[in-house]
């Protein structure tokens, strides 16, 4: 579900920088007094939303998969031991014989 989550974001992220850059070059256009026409080919605003779609699905990769165990472990939930809180911890070992 994460990784759906994780792509989901990149898309929208990218249709908004896209969008916001294409407004931001209409007003510019507009204010320089050019006439503003729909286009219908790949323009730079295109490009530029698909890097940002592209670093923003890699950052929430890295940023979510960080701290993650490796196949086979078992996470051991935080507890609270004479009053203090212990950290949890992942436990077991991810060499399996298969």
């Amino acid at each position: 579900m994460r990784r759906y989550l994780i792509i989901a974001i990149a898309i929208l992220a990218a249709i908004l920088v896209m969008s916001l850059v294409k407004w931001w070059q209409a007003r510019r256009a507009k204010a320089r007094g050019e006439t503003v026409e729909p286009s219908a080919g790949i323009e730079v605003s295109h490009v530029i939303g698909a890097f940002v779609g592209l670093a923003v699905f890699f950052a929430g990769v890295v940023i979510l998969e960080t701290g993650a165990s490796k196949p086979g472990t078992t996470y051991k939930p935080a507890q609270i031991k004479d009053g203090r809180i212990s950290a949890g911890e992942f436990n077991g070992s991810a060499d399996h014989d298969n």
